[in-house]
């Protein structure tokens, strides 16, 4: 009995030293779970509960369980062991899993929106408008020039009638040297243009970005203003339900804001995308 009691404290020691510290650590990791989430609780909820059953099922084998039976209650204490012990480790990896492929998923969806945003810049240049879907766009990309221009300083001599005097006059000269398609401007030799329009790991292959254009009025001039957007419960539809709850309702500097990732804006002039610049440097060590 002495024996037996030493083996099952000593199981009991290894959960609280190797399980209960490490994982409260993990859990409580600002970087990993969201301080004051439930994910925050959920771990330590789960090795409270372990240890009562460890502590249960010891307690039932030392004092009330017959001889012969105690090998089958350990066999059960085993198994409760060995299934507290899995959902410790997926209460402890399901946040950390879900970061790494919430930034793997947000990243390709960015880079669809600078692909979008470069190209209604260059609408807006040469159209002096944005593009209100998607079909106009690409249609435009296929189609449109840029004009390579060259400027020069120049002057001439006029006569002033009010002096009766002739005077100089600087001037810019602006000649049109050659024209250059927009697609070869922007992507190069790349068709990626035809398929920007659609979210990455969306759970529908034909789920495309939100599209709108309006106008604002910025000191009495009517401005176009554009702003694509996709929803993150489209982005991240297949992950942990819980977490997603919490990762719509983000606000901070080093997350993307809000329940969708996008860019542009319908209340002011802004072509900027409400990522931080974290994505930015990732996109460019690419």
């Amino acid at each position: 009995m002495k024996h037996v009691k030493q083996k099952f404290n000593l199981a009991l020691l290894f959960v609280i030293t190797f399980l209960l510290v490490p994982a409260l650590a993990l859990a409580q990791d600002k970087d990993v779970i969201e301080p004051g989430s439930f994910a925050t609780y959920k771990t330590p909820i789960i090795l409270v509960v372990a240890l009562i059953v460890a502590i249960g099922l010891l307690f039932l084998i030392e004092k009330m369980i017959p001889r012969k039976l105690r090998p089958i209650f350990s066999i059960v204490f085993l198994a409760a062991s060995a299934f507290f012990g899995y959902q410790i480790y997926v209460s402890i990896m399901t946040p950390v899993n879900f970061k790494k492929e919430k930034i793997k998923r947000y990243t390709a969806v960015i880079e669809n929106l600078k692909d979008i945003r470069d190209a209604q810049a260059a609408h807006k240049t040469i159209k002096g408008n944005y593009a209100r879907n998607f079909k106009d766009l690409e249609n435009f990309i296929e189609t449109a020039e840029f004009a390579i221009l060259e400027k020069r300083d120049s002057s001439y001599v006029y006569f002033d009638k009010t002096y009766k005097i002739d005077k100089q006059r600087d001037t810019v000269i602006i000649d049109t040297l050659d024209f250059k398609p927009v697609r070869d401007s922007l992507f190069k030799k790349s068709d990626r243009y035809k398929k920007m329009k659609y979210v990455p790991y969306a759970e529908s292959k034909t789920e495309t970005f939100k599209m709108e254009v309006s106008s604002v009025t910025v000191n009495k001039y009517n401005a176009p203003v554009f702003r694509v957007s996709a929803p993150k419960t489209i982005i991240l539809h297949d992950l942990d339900k819980d977490l997603l709850r919490q990762e719509t309702r983000v606000i901070s500097v080093d997350e993307i804001d809000g329940s969708d990732v996008h860019v542009g804006s319908l209340d002011k002039v802004s072509d900027s995308g409400n990522w931080p610049t974290s994505y930015e440097i990732a996109s460019k060590k690419k």
